[in-house]
């Protein structure tokens, strides 16, 4: 709890410290559509695939492309552990309104801890406490290590019927690293979605997400509106 409780204060510091330094804020709108595969390996450990395809909308371009893979573990108390890669595809400029330049990819290696925590039979609060490390296309080749990222996300849940969960979270990610000078705080997101699993295989999510972002001179910031769509799919047990 003091922990949680330490984040917290952060989190609050992170929300009203840029409101009083930005100096420009570029305000855009996005959509989001992601596939998240989850196939369990045995009664203990499953692998998650995530494909999410990011673009802007106002005017439509595509941002970003990313591909996720994660082998979890579960640890018991209803927390598990992860382990896992990302594949980052990036087309720049950051400017919806000018023509994709260039190209740039990022792998992500990492590691996570998540665990719910229930009030009653319909709420409860899910932690997340992710660490990566983040490495970028080098011009010579290869990948250059470029620092370290932590994220805290903590996401209260509603669940009105055995089909039906609403969720809203908010999340911070930190960046730490030699390279990192001005924006410790790398960004705070907050969102709402509403989850709903006609099957126990397939379910569907719509949810609206805010990413507040500092830039790395520190005096400028993306504020970017997200509608997230996605299509949830669990595989049955082999042998099940």
């Amino acid at each position: 709890m003091p922990l949680l409780r330490l984040l917290l204060l952060l989190l609050l510091l992170l929300n009203t410290h840029p409101a009083h330094s930005q100096k420009n804020v570029d305000s855009q709108h996005l959509l989001w559509l992601r596939y998240n595969l989850r196939v369990p390996l045995n009664e203990t450990h499953a692998l998650r695939q995530e494909v999410e395809e990011r673009t802007y909308w106002f005017p439509w371009r595509q941002h970003q492309l990313i591909s996720r893979t994660v082998v979890e573990r579960k640890l018991g108390k209803g927390w598990n552990a992860g382990l896992g890669l990302t594949a980052f595809r990036q087309s720049l400029p950051h400017d919806p309104l000018v023509p994709v330049a260039s190209v740039r990819n990022e792998l992500r290696p990492m590691v996570e801890i998540a665990g719910y925590q229930a009030f009653s039979e319909k709420v409860g609060l899910h932690h997340r406490y992710w660490g990566e490390l983040r490495y970028f296309e080098a011009p010579e080749g290869g990948f250059a290590f470029s620092n370290y990222r932590f994220r805290y996300r903590a996401e209260l849940r509603y669940l009105p019927t055995t089909k039906l969960q609403v969720r809203a979270f908010e999340e911070i990610l930190l960046n730490a690293g030699k390279q990192i000078a001005l924006n410790v705080f790398d960004q705070n997101r907050y969102g709402a979605s509403v989850q709903y699993f006609p099957t126990k295989r397939v379910g569907f999510e719509l949810g609206y997400l805010n990413w507040f972002q500092q830039r790395p001179s520190g005096q400028e910031f993306y504020d970017r509106h997200i509608v997230r769509f996605t299509v949830h799919h669990q595989l049955p047990q082999k042998g099940a």
